[in-house]
């Protein structure tokens, strides 16, 4: 039985169907978090604490993500500190990115103490990029509401699908008219 159960779930998950469900209940989720946590997010408290703890002015995209440029190695009064680096030897020579993660989470969770707010990455998503030369410590920071990737992830299992049958219908079309 749980044989056949798992082999219709499967040809569920295939269904345009499934994917159109997909994009409501995650619009659905998104609009729920985005209530809870809009305030906090969008608020300038948000922002002057972001400010204070990671040294960065935050700009906001027009879908709503919040970004900045931040440099862990400089200080808030804009002095290059060489003696909070912890710099790792591998193959790309040597960079400080697990460093620039775990100060990133570690300044996170103190504003999240200060807001009280519990379970603070179910809410908010943070992607981390390297950017400027190799050998500068420059990183491109995104906040984002969590929820929002999945309407994305939806949406484009959607609309591939949604091509692939326009294509083949259209290629059943066109071969039993003309």
């Amino acid at each position: 039985m749980k044989f056949i159960v798992s082999i219709i779930s499967s040809i569920y998950n295939l269904t345009l169907t499934s994917k159109l469900l997909g994009i409501f209940t995650s619009t659905y989720h998104y609009i729920k978090d985005y209530n809870n946590i809009s305030d906090f997010f969008y608020g300038e408290t948000f922002k002057k604490l972001i400010k204070q703890y990671l040294h960065v002015e935050l700009k906001k995209d027009w879908i709503g993500r919040l970004y900045g440029i931040i440099n862990p190695n400089i200080d808030i009064d804009g002095n290059f500190n060489v003696n909070s680096m912890v710099i790792e030897i591998n193959d790309e020579l040597s960079n400080n990115n697990e460093y620039v993660m775990n100060w990133l989470y570690k300044q996170l969770n103190l504003v999240a103490t200060l807001f009280n707010i519990q379970n603070l990455y179910n809410y908010i998503n943070m992607d981390i990029q390297h950017v400027g030369p190799i050998n500068g410590d420059n990183y491109l920071i995104i906040f984002d509401i969590a929820s929002r990737r999945n309407i994305g992830k939806y949406f484009k299992q959607f609309i591939i699908q949604a091509l692939i049958y326009a294509i083949i219908g259209f290629g059943i079309y066109y071969f039993l008219i003309s």
